[in-house]
């Protein structure tokens, strides 16, 4: 008399335990994936800081040691004209200071970009200016183009330990020194955690913000981009910080 055969299979216990094995090795693997991949964005733009600040060093030399501060083109050695007879504008964001560097130094927007930030919210159409020829400064920056921040009235003589370039604040002005762990928000890359500063001395570090989430520095280890006049700062008030736009 033949028997039935029987069919071997998982149990439903043992379903069970196979899933929550996978379970729990994806919730280690998930989060230490997602800190490789920020550390790799990071590097990155790390990279990109450096070489904008190398662009704004090669600025100065050829203009009489200041970095861009004005609406005016670079090779003028510092003239008080824009070339036009008219008297050059102090920049009042950025962007407008980092124009200055195209396209003597620096012939590509890509560097100004940083995908993770709000600053910048979409994909740019033309990173490396394909169309230069039909455009007019400051076309290389336009609005969402640049995540970087910029400390307007420093030369290359400066006290080396002053902060050059960060990544952009939050919304609020030239006031505005803090960033913010709300990532959809201008402000909020790398969660508001952590910040990419390059120094007058061409440096540049990730540095961890403190609990009101600003740049630890000066000389009361505060704010490394406030100024004299408000608290304790060693910015002037001539120095001022400018967001993107």
């Amino acid at each position: 008399m033949n028997r039935p055969r029987t069919q071997k299979g998982f149990t439903l216990i043992e379903l069970l335990v196979v899933i929550g094995i996978i379970a729990l090795l994806a919730s280690i693997a998930v989060p230490a994936f997602t800190g490789v991949q920020i550390r790799a964005a990071q590097t990155k733009s790390l990279s990109n800081a450096k070489q904008i600040g190398l662009c704004c060093k090669q600025f100065a030399i050829d203009n009489n040691g200041q970095y861009p501060s004005y609406v005016v083109q670079s090779g003028n050695n510092g003239s008080t004209t824009n070339g036009s007879g008219s008297t050059p504008t102090p920049v009042q964001d950025a962007n407008s200071a980092f124009a200055q560097l195209f396209p003597t130094y620096i012939s590509t927007i890509q560097i100004f970009f940083q995908p993770k930030s709000a600053w910048t919210p979409a994909q740019l159409q033309d990173p490396n200016m394909a169309n230069a020829s039909t455009q007019t400064a400051p076309w290389p920056l336009n609005k969402g183009a640049n995540e970087w921040a910029y400390v307007v009235g420093l030369y290359d003589t400066s006290n080396s330990s002053f902060p050059l370039i960060a990544n952009g604040f939050v919304s609020g002005g030239q006031q505005s020194h803090q960033y913010t762990n709300i990532e959809t928000l201008p402000g909020g890359v790398w969660k508001g955690q952590q910040a990419i500063v390059v120094f007058c001395d061409d440096s540049a570090k990730v540095i961890r913000c403190n609990t009101q989430y600003m740049v630890p520095g000066g000389p009361d280890n505060q704010d490394l981009f406030e100024t004299s006049q408000a608290q304790a700062g060693w910015l002037s008030n001539t120095q001022t910080v400018v967001n993107p736009l």
